[in-house]
Order: structure tokens, then C-alpha cells, then sequence
């Protein structure tokens, strides 16, 4: 590849092209329409087999297939369907201030009001035309206008007015095909991951019901697990934040225990942190917000940080001697307790998700099958080791997409 500052040449090029690129405004080599949605009061328009594409639905860059979908009869009286090959672009929705939901329907599609179908001029190759657009987000992020009611939009008309710079036919398929290969070691390590998780997802279901046990060094079957209530392995922690500690913490599915500065870019705690509760690295939190995941809620321990505060509605507990709080990391994450926590909440009490269950309720009656010490060891570094592999394959993703958005800024105009 060479490289080039001159106008209408981008940073980095294939050293068989030269010349400059055309540039075209974006509405002169493409033709656009809307979607929409038919009444959902017509039971006979919905549940059929045509997927209708949503924001809820957009993920990644090609699109074939959404939970909701339509009959024949719901797409003619209501909504628009998109040709396969066509681009669908997200114009309106609170995703819009963070990123630019767009890919290609890899089959014929509808798609609702929130979301234009654009089908680009046949002279322009369509994969070059899709990295284009992913080069050209933060342009169109500059796009997005407030409505009032916390969404964005895009104007059609800002949209047509980009400006598409296009090399020769030949070099956007050179530029194509290199980014493609860019995607499918991508999508080839993403499945790998996805294996992994898969695979400690079985593994954690026969060990945690003992179908799989370790031996010791003699090869003997450890001693038989015992029956503990929650409140005899954890002791509970009220610690206020008397230190006036600024970090506050959010409990993610991803992540764990993390910096809501971290998670959100900024704090949605109150002003006044004297409260909260002070955790030590090594603690858990139970929150008992329902999550996708997390029927019941969820327990994290804190790792990322030395200290971190949660707000009052999280329970907190830290580990007692003689338990080892790695095992129980993966015990918890693992789903075993979703069963004796559904006991105790309170059938009918929630509130926006948040589940009723008392503090004392959930350190006596909450009950665990344990294994000795000795085996808690054996399976948490067996489960640690997946984990650690699992870390390294997303540390290649990162590595990768970090490595293409560095390509999408260079190899386009």
C-alpha cells in the first residue's frame, strides 16, 4: 500500500490504483424509502414468516431475521418490505446519539417507520458502498437532531446530501474484498468465543449438580458436599461510605461490579455518596433488579476496583474463612441459586424489575449444597482457566476491530 495527502486520494492505498476519486452527492446514486408498521390490533397481519426489522433488531451488518415478523397480508397493509442486497439505516431512536445502526438484508425484509431502505446505483459495488457508510459514521453521527423525547433522528434529506467518494469499480472491490477478510477473521474468532462460553456453560451444569466430579492426589473421590444456608458461608456488610468514596458502582451482565463512569461515561448516582455502602475488593453485591440473564437479579464480586460504593437496595456480603469466594463467583454466576432466591421473593411485589426479598430471608433461607475447600479449589481454577481463554480470544477481537476502524479512517476519503 502506498500513502497520499492530495485531495480526494485517501491515506492509504493499494499501489496498483492511483488518480483521484469521484465524489458524488449520496441521494444522486441512490433511491430511498420508509418502512412502517401495520395495525397490531389485526391479529392476521403478525406472526408470519417475513422478519420485520426494527432498531431492536439491527445488530451487526447484515440482516435477515427479527423476533417479530409479519404475514403477507401485515406487509401490504402497513409496512414496506426491503429487496435483498438493499442497505437499512436506522433514522430515528435514542441508539442514534451513540452509533449508526446499518447493514445490508441478506433476504427480502420489512422494516418499520424507524428505518429507511436504501438501494445503491448498480455502478457502485455494494460491500465497498457498506464500509463506506461504517468509515462515514461519525459524519452522520454530526446528523443527529433531538425530537424532545430522548430519541434522535436523521433528516432524509442531510442523509442524501453526504457526499460518496468513489474510486474505480475495480478498486472498490479491492478495497472490499480486504476489509471482508478483515470481518471474517472477526466473525471466525467471535465464534471461538462463543464456543468457550458454550462449552463452561455445560461444564458449569455438571459440576455445580455434581454429574462431574474431581479426585484428589490419590485419586479419591472428595468428601460428600454439605448443605449451607447462604448466612453461614457470608457474612453480611453495611459498611457506610463515611471515606465519601466517588466511585460508584453499577452491577453489568459483562462486566461485573464496574464505575458507572466506566459503564455510562458519567455518574447517575446522587450528589450525597455518604449513604452508600462501602465495598473492599473482594465483596460481592447482590442487586435485585431483574436483568436479561438474571431472572433473579445478580451477584458480582468486586475486582476491577480497590473500593467502590453501591447504593442501599444492593445486599452485601463478603466471604467468611474457610470458603473460597473464587468458587462461589462461579457458583453464582452460574445460575444455582436462581431457584432459592425465587422462594423467597415476594410473588407479586416488584417494582419497575426490582424484587421484593428481605435481607434476613436472603442469608437464612437461601441454601447451598458445598463442596469441601479442597474441591471448591479444583473447580475454580478449572472454571478460571476457561475463563482465561475466553479473555485472551475477546482481547484478539478488540485487537482486530480496533485495527479496522484504523483502516475505515485511512483507506477512505
Amino acid at each position: 500500500m502506498t500513502t497520499a495527502v492530495e485531495t480526494n486520494i485517501p491515506v492509504l492505498r493499494f499501489p496498483e490504483f492511483s488518480g483521484e476519486w469521484v465524489c458524488e452527492k449520496l441521494g444522486n446514486v441512490s433511491s430511498w424509502k420508509s418502512g412502517g408498521t401495520p395495525s397490531k390490533e389485526n391479529a392476521t397481519y403478525w406472526n408470519g414468516d417475513i422478519p420485520w426489522i426494527s432498531a431492536s433488531s439491527m445488530r451487526g451488518t447484515k440482516y435477515h431475521n427479527s423476533e417479530i415478523k409479519l404475514t403477507k397480508e401485515g406487509l401490504e397493509n402497513g409496512s414496506r418490505l426491503a429487496k435483498k442486497g438493499s442497505f437499512l439505516i436506522l433514522v430515528r431512536g435514542s441508539m442514534l446519539f451513540k452509533t449508526i445502526p446499518i447493514g445490508i438484508a441478506t433476504r427480502d425484509v420489512a422494516f418499520n417507520q424507524d428505518v429507511k431502505a436504501v438501494e445503491i446505483d448498480e455502478s457502485i459495488s455494494k460491500k465497498y458502498a457498506l464500509y463506506w457508510f461504517l468509515a462515514s459514521e461519525h459524519k452522520i453521527l454530526s446528523l443527529v437532531v433531538g425530537t424532545g423525547i430522548g430519541a434522535g433522528k436523521l433528516e432524509l434529506d442531510d442523509l442524501k446530501n453526504l457526499q460518496i467518494t468513489l474510486p474505480t469499480f475495480t478498486e472498490q472491490q479491492k478495497i472490499a474484498s480486504f476489509l471482508t477478510a478483515i470481518d471474517d477473521k472477526i466473525e471466525l474468532l467471535t465464534k471461538k468465543k462463543r464456543l468457550l462460553e458454550q462449552y463452561k456453560q455445560g461444564v458449569m451444569q455438571q459440576l455445580f449438580s455434581q454429574k462431574l466430579r474431581f479426585k484428589d492426589a490419590n485419586g479419591e473421590t472428595y468428601p460428600d458436599w454439605e448443605e449451607k444456608q447462604l448466612g453461614d458461608v457470608f457474612q453480611r456488610l453495611v459498611r457506610k461510605n463515611s471515606e465519601n468514596n466517588l466511585n460508584v458502582l453499577t452491577i453489568s451482565a459483562q462486566y461485573g461490579l464496574i464505575s458507572q463512569t466506566d459503564f455510562f461515561n458519567k455518574s447517575v448516582a446522587s450528589e450525597d455518596l455518604t449513604g452508600y455502602y462501602l465495598l473492599h475488593k473482594g465483596d460481592f453485591a447482590y442487586n435485585k433488579s431483574t436483568s436479561n440473564g438474571y431472572p433473579v437479579g445478580a451477584i458480582k464480586r468486586l475486582t476491577a476496583y480497590k473500593k467502590g460504593v453501591v447504593s442501599t437496595l444492593y445486599i452485601c456480603f463478603s466471604i467468611k474463612e474457610d470458603y473460597l469466594a473464587d468458587y462461589f463467583d462461579q457458583y453464582f454466576d452460574a445460575g444455582f441459586l436462581n431457584q432459592e432466591i425465587q422462594k423467597i421473593a415476594q410473588e407479586g411485589a416488584r417494582s419497575h424489575g426490582l424484587l421484593n426479598v428481605s435481607v434476613t430471608e436472603f442469608f437464612r433461607d437461601v441454601s447451598m449444597i458445598v463442596p469441601s475447600e479442597q474441591e471448591q479449589q479444583k473447580i475454580a481454577k478449572f472454571l478460571t482457566n476457561i475463563d482465561d481463554k475466553i479473555n485472551a480470544v475477546n482481547q484478539q477481537i478488540e485487537g482486530v476491530k480496533t485495527y479496522k476502524k484504523g483502516l475505515l479512517q485511512r483507506l477512505f476519503v
